[in-house]
């Protein structure tokens, strides 16, 4: 169908601040992504003591972000009408074998890689993959963060809501 550029994936996550944790996607093909956000202090604000340690919470919603949204869009958006694409909603299922091995503070740029690394796939609407995320520049660069396998599914966004009783 449509290959999208990186901005225009960008453009459709739904996603916004202060819980959007993707700013960049530095590569994005059929096999891998890759996204990247900087943290800032308000997004550590009321965590730790000293306010600057991003909440793990946060790494996994903006792997999750990354992973399953971003990619999924991605991938949906080569076999299906980019206007079906923007009628879909999706929400993160389940994280597997997640594993913190070091702490992120605010300033660091925090790289996030999602690929099917052999248990991974992608069937119509659902995502599974593998993401590693590890700090991007600074005295830090390259040191592991965080990994685990991130799942999503996407279904048609409603247009009414059933009302309460």
């Amino acid at each position: 169908m449509t290959v999208l550029t990186p901005a225009q994936v960008l453009a459709m996550i739904p996603q916004q601040r202060p819980m959007r944790f993707i700013e960049d996607i530095l590569e994005i093909d059929e096999e891998h992504i890759i996204g990247t956000y900087v943290w800032k202090p308000e997004d550590c604000a009321g965590y730790s003591a000293a306010g600057l340690v991003v909440p793990p919470f946060k790494l996994i919603e903006m792997s999750a972000q990354v992973g399953s949204v971003a990619w999924c869009i991605y991938q949906m958006s080569l076999r299906i009408p980019v206007e079906e694409v923007s009628q879909l909603i999706g929400f993160f299922t389940q994280l597997e074998q997640g594993v913190f091995v070091h702490p992120v503070r605010a300033g660091e740029t925090v790289a996030c890689q999602g690929t099917f690394d052999g248990e991974g796939y992608f069937r119509t609407n659902k995502i599974l993959s593998r993401v590693e995320m590890q700090v991007m520049g600074g005295p830090h660069d390259g040191l592991a963060v965080f990994s685990g396998l991130i799942s999503g599914v996407w279904v048609p966004k409603t247009r009414s809501r059933p009302r309460a009783r």
